[in-house]
Parts: C-alpha cells; sequence; structure tokens
C-alpha cells in the first residue's frame, strides 16, 4: 500500500518537472533568440572594395558568372566545324591571378564624370540582397560596364563583371 501511495505522489510531481523543464526551455528560446549577423553596409564596403585590392580579391567569386557562359559558348563554337572565328579568339577567364584591380577613382564618388572628353554615368540599382553598379556612355546611355554584387552571409561579393571596352 505504502508503494502505491509513493507512486501515486510521485507520479504527478514527475510530470509537473518534466512539463516545467518543458516550458522553461521555450521561454529560453523565445528571451534568448539567435542573434543575426548584421548584413554590411554596401556603401561601406564599395569604399574598402574600390580602394584595397587584397580585400576586393578577396571578395569576388570565381569564375565570374559572365566567365562560365563565355566559357560555354565558346567550347559550343569549337564543336561547330563551321565556325573559324571561335579558333582566333583566345579567351581567359578572369580568376584570381590575372584579375585586373578595379578603382573608382576617376569618379571620386560623383555619378558623372568626363574621360578623355567622354562623359560617363555611374547608376546603382538597389535591393537588399542585390547591386548592379553601370557605368554608361552619357549621350546614349550604352552600358559599357556591369558589376553584380550580392550579399552572402551578411557580406557583399562581386560575383559577375562585364567590360564592354575589352570587346573593342
Amino acid at each position: 500500500m505504502k508503494k502505491t501511495i509513493t507512486s501515486i505522489f510521485l507520479f504527478p510531481c514527475f510530470m509537473f518537472l518534466l512539463i516545467n523543464c518543458d516550458k522553461t526551455t521555450s521561454a529560453s528560446k523565445i528571451r534568448n533568440p539567435i542573434k543575426k549577423q548584421e548584413a554590411e553596409d554596401f556603401n561601406s564596403f564599395l569604399g574598402e572594395f574600390y580602394s584595397d585590392s587584397i580585400f576586393q580579391k578577396s571578395r569576388i567569386i570565381f569564375p565570374l558568372e559572365s566567365d562560365v557562359k563565355t566559357e560555354e559558348e565558346y567550347s559550343e563554337a569549337l564543336k561547330d566545324s563551321n565556325v573559324i572565328e571561335a579558333n582566333k579568339k583566345n579567351y581567359i577567364s578572369h580568376n584570381r591571378d590575372n584579375w585586373n584591380v578595379l578603382s573608382d577613382s576617376l569618379f571620386r564618388n560623383d555619378s558623372i564624370t568626363t574621360i578623355e572628353g567622354i562623359k560617363y554615368i555611374r547608376r546603382f540599382h538597389k535591393t537588399n540582397t542585390f547591386v548592379e553598379e553601370n557605368i554608361l556612355f552619357a549621350d546614349d546611355e550604352l552600358v559599357m560596364i556591369v558589376l553584380k554584387f550580392k550579399l552572402i552571409k551578411s557580406k557583399w561579393y562581386l560575383y559577375d563583371y562585364k567590360d564592354g571596352f575589352a570587346d573593342e
């Protein structure tokens, strides 16, 4: 009989502890949520990106998106026996070793600049996780340079770069 009374008394106590332990865990999760890392400010990132070559190379995702597409097109062109132009073009994709460091010193943070008598416009298209920077001829607004940045794990990275001047 003592065992039955003890069991009857201990069972509710055990259940009470089990239920309260679960609530305590849930309450602590609410009070102490996992802190998200605050996203890097794009303007601060861009200032460092253009002024520090080591930082710049560390924040580029190689291979660049347009390089991958161009290499695929080049490979397809080489397969086509009628395409001789592909053999003339020696395409070299960008990588850390051959990357020409980019600078925005000509714009001095302005959106319009004149270089060798030609006016250029600098434009940004921004969302919270994506930024596209364009350099255009001012007169006809022909896009000459495109840089695409995206936010990955709270840090900005360049993932695509197209230089229209290099094609000339």
